[in-house]
């Protein structure tokens, strides 16, 4: 719809002219029709009504005083039945306080007095035909990005149900991988498992008192419960070695656990950061560690954790050592060890554990 007259096309429009006076009619459809505008006309309120019903009004143009419905009654109902009808009224001189309840009460978009002029009706009732048409556009835009904007909210409402389904999924197989290789330390060698508890409880600790975030302590609990699945891919005679007694080459072969586990776990979504901290978690703070030699804080902080869990748990097993370490004399070797083997940090967190466990 455009806002010009000039390009103006009336016969795209249809007005409903409503006045108990047939002349008065006549003389609308005479002048609209000449115009090109379709008309149609109704002698009262009931009439006008009728036609509203059966068919859709661009423009209606009542009389105000007219008997059984007057144009102000008629013009509220108009509103209210048909509100995309634009409303005009006509009203003698006589008639200012009547046309003030229409203006109120039907919300015209202008009164017109009796007699008018032509040019000015034309030029009233396509103006109202303009505003009209950008007011139902607004409205139905409006409609429309309401609608979208519901469809959007229960999109995002489908999506974050789907992402928390999908996030459970992914929590349930991270879950069950770990039991996975859980069981598999257990039948591999029955020690490992409870060996790998420990040392997961112990970094667990550990790491809360560093004050890292519950997610990078989630990962350290994992990573200490599975810092030995590369075992898995040892030999019996290597595996049921203790690495001191091996002997060089099989000694070589025992340090390749850490990273045939980081390989094993790699290929697992989520796992990357718990195979990194397996692969350095036998690095010494001094670099003399392996796989990759790394010094102090390059190893990373949940590898440095889980080291001293490990070397705690296996001084008092005999696994680290020839002879089983007491709990306090496994203590001591770790102190002595503070800044060499251990990263005094953690080492010094690792005593607070102790002595709050």
């Amino acid at each position: 719809m455009t806002s010009s007259n000039e390009s103006f096309d009336a016969s795209q429009y249809k007005v409903l002219c409503v006045d108990d006076e047939p002349n008065i009619l006549s003389a609308l459809r005479r002048m609209l029709s000449l115009e090109g505008f379709e008309v149609v006309t109704a002698e009262g309120g009931a009439q006008a009504l009728e036609q509203l019903a059966k068919q859709s009004i661009d423009v209606i143009i009542s009389d105000m005083q007219m008997p059984h419905m007057d144009g102000a009654e008629l013009l509220e109902r108009v509103t209210q039945e048909w509100p995309q009808t634009m409303r005009l009224l006509l009203t003698g001189t006589s008639d200012l306080t009547g046309a003030v309840d229409a203006i109120n009460q039907g919300a015209i978009y202008r009164y017109i007095a009796k007699p008018w002029n032509d040019d000015e009706l034309l030029s009233t009732i396509k103006s109202a035909i303009v505003y009209g048409t950008l007011v139902n556009e607004h409205d139905r835009l409006q409609a429309l990005t309401e609608a979208q904007k519901e469809s959007l909210n229960e999109m995002v409402d489908t999506l974050e149900s789907r992402v928390k389904e999908r996030t459970k999924d992914l929590r349930d197989a991270y879950v069950a991988s770990i039991k996975s290789f859980s069981n598999l330390l257990e039948l591999r060698r029955p020690d490992l498992l409870p060996h790998s508890r420990r040392v997961a409880t112990l970094s667990m600790k550990i790491a809360k008192l560093a004050g890292l975030e519950e997610d990078e302590c989630q990962v350290i609990f994992i990573a200490g419960l599975l810092h030995d699945i590369g075992k898995i891919g040892l030999s019996d005679r290597v595996l049921n070695t203790k690495f001191i007694e091996l002997p060089l080459a099989d000694a070589k072969v025992y340090r390749t656990h850490t990273t045939m586990g980081e390989a094993t776990l790699r290929a697992l979504p989520d796992m990357n950061e718990v195979a990194s901290i397996i692969r350095s978690h036998h690095e010494y703070f001094n670099g003399t560690g392996f796989p990759d030699a790394l010094e102090g804080d390059a190893i990373p902080i949940g590898a440095r954790i889980v080291a001293i869990a490990e070397a705690f748990e296996e001084l008092q097993s005999g696994d680290y050592a020839k002879a089983h370490s007491t709990p306090a004399d496994a203590v001591r070797v770790i102190s002595s060890n503070r800044g060499i083997l251990f990263c005094p940090a953690m080492a010094d967190l690792f005593i607070k554990a102790l002595r709050s466990a």
